[in-house]
């Protein structure tokens, strides 16, 4: 009987035309801005469409969302498994109890400043007093990272500034051209968006900023110990997606628009709008090189980062304790992330047309 049952099980799967190693593991994945931005090809269409995710058993959707805290609590929830966020919701979440971890690390170096254009007359960032600062939106990581300066500058950032969300590209340029803002808080290339239209600007940074942990992809603990093998595939396919991204950035740009056709501009020349894409996506493509890193290989956190990361917040009063950063984040899955045939990923990327 049970030999019957073992072959009218396969029977069946070979009537549904599937097998026990076809089926897909599905995966909800969070981006932090409201439209996928070009500026995040490597780690979103890039994999997606050159079936980096796919071919490792992945079926991932990849959803817009606004903001790194905002994306963080879905994640904590359970309704998606990662976002690729920054470390300061990470880090309350912790301290709050909730099952999150850091699993990946992406952006190597910080992304968020304080920028006002280049004749304005705020010098320092103590001149922002009774100003008021464009945001994307107040859910955002930028927000909570010039929220933490403005407190390290000795100010109340609930009171002695004013917060305006301003959402991105044309929506930004427009306050700052009718004045509504004084400054504006975002990232490296939400403002090559605006470099694009003409701005410059003088950035500002603190000490602290300068060492923070920029973005990296957070996952749901549950899902973590469930599936840890889940987790390193589709952190893998990212550090596919990357190195192809680096390799040849003009192509990540064109797959980008390919899977989503409304990031190309039409009013303007093709050629046109690829140099401004590349310019955006260059905003952030150094950031990702391995080369000179305290450890190369794709993803890895180090304690170092943890720990000026942990006292920045702390000092500023974001987190209330410092316990030993290593219930922030895990390296277990860095090695097989990394167990990958780069070569035939840079190849594709030189040959990609």
């Amino acid at each position: 009987m049970r030999v019957f049952s073992r072959y009218f099980f396969f029977a069946l799967l070979l009537l549904h035309g599937a097998s026990p190693a076809s089926a897909q593991t599905k995966i909800r994945y969070l981006l932090t801005s409201p439209s996928p931005n070009v500026a995040e090809a490597a780690h979103s269409s890039v994999p997606e469409m050159l079936g980096y995710w796919k071919e490792l058993g992945l079926d991932v959707e990849v959803s817009p969302f606004n903001g790194s805290t905002g994306a963080t609590q879905v994640v904590i929830s359970g309704s998606a498994q990662f976002t690729m966020a920054s470390p300061e919701a990470l880090l309350v979440g912790r301290q709050e109890g909730a099952n999150i971890k850091g699993i990946y690390n992406h952006v190597r170096e910080p992304i968020y400043t304080i920028a006002v254009v280049k004749d304005s007359p705020i010098q320092k960032i103590e001149d922002l007093k009774n100003k008021t600062i464009g945001v994307l939106s107040l859910s955002s990581g930028a927000t909570a990272v010039a929220k933490a300066m403005l407190r390290g500058a000795g100010y109340d950032p609930e009171k002695d500034v004013k917060w305006l969300p301003i959402g991105l590209g044309p929506q930004s340029a427009n306050a700052l051209k009718a004045n509504q803002v004084d400054a504006i808080a975002m990232w490296d290339w939400a403002y090559a968006i605006l470099e694009n239209a003409g701005f410059q600007f003088r950035h500002f940074e603190t000490p602290g900023t300068s060492k923070l942990l920029s973005l990296m992809v957070i996952a749901n603990g549950d899902f973590l110990k469930a599936n840890p093998s889940a987790d390193m595939k589709f952190a893998q396919g990212i550090a596919k997606g990357t190195l192809f991204t680096l390799t040849n950035p003009e192509a990540a740009v064109r797959i980008h628009w390919q899977k989503y056709p409304a990031s190309k501009p039409t009013n303007i020349p093709e050629d046109q709008a690829l140099r401004e894409a590349v310019h955006v996506l260059q905003a952030r493509l150094s950031k990702y090189k391995l080369e000179g890193r305290a450890d190369p290989r794709f993803g890895a956190f180090t304690r170092d980062e943890w720990l000026a990361t942990q006292k920045f917040f702390f000092d500023v009063g974001v987190i209330t304790k410092q316990p030993d950063v290593g219930e922030y984040f895990t390296n277990s899955l860095i090695d097989d992330v990394n167990r990958f045939d780069e070569a035939a990923i840079i190849k594709k990327a030189e040959s990609y047309r």
